[in-house]
């Protein structure tokens, strides 16, 4: 199980050192409109997450998802059923 916290920073650590951002991530952040992320940035960062936390994220997933914050809540939750 992953708290938001964990989330976050793996988020951070991902945006880092695979999609080179440079920027200080807060959770308030919207990932198409502040942090630029194309389909190919949040593939990597989906796909990170999924590695690093063990969950699948569907496309179903990503409708409620717009900030950071929005994206670790998501997974925090999903360690929560799966975990």
């Amino acid at each position: 199980m992953a708290t938001e916290l964990e989330v976050l920073e793996t988020i951070r650590t991902i945006a880092r050192a695979e999609l080179e951002m440079e920027r200080s991530i807060v959770p308030e952040d919207d990932l198409l409109r502040d942090l630029a992320l194309d389909s190919l940035g949040l593939t990597v960062l989906a796909v990170g997450l999924e590695n690093r936390f063990r969950v699948k994220l569907s496309e179903e997933d990503a409708a409620g998802v717009q900030t950071v914050g929005d994206l670790a809540r998501h997974v925090a939750a999903r360690t929560q059923v799966t975990g």
